[in-house]
């Protein structure tokens, strides 16, 4: 089997979602099915404040489905869930009841 040359662009904290979206086409494109190589390549594209945030995976990862848990902890930490979204919406300076606390 030959390398297969691929740099994935550094990890987005802000839209973590939409970078597996695009990392995840990458590995397609390229053939990468390897959950190992797929894991190495996002390890790869963590800044060092991201990587600090899942240290303890990086230390001891999982024998199996590092990179399914890597980026399951990664999703974790940095998407919002509904309700921080919504509440995120109603504190923006104009918008909803929120904002308007005496």
């Amino acid at each position: 089997m030959h390398a297969v040359a691929l740099k994935l662009p550094e990890f987005w904290q802000e839209h973590a979602a939409v970078w597996f979206a695009q990392a995840e086409a990458q590995f397609a494109l390229r053939g990468i099915t390897q959950e190992d190589t797929k894991y190495f390549y996002v390890v790869a594209a963590l800044n060092s404040s991201t990587a600090s945030r899942v240290l303890s995976l990086l230390q001891d990862p999982p024998e199996d489905d590092k990179y399914l848990a890597l980026k399951q902890l990664l999703l974790e930490t940095f998407e919002l869930s509904e309700p921080e979204r919504a509440r995120k919406l109603l504190t923006l300076p104009g918008w909803g009841i929120l904002n308007r606390r005496s």
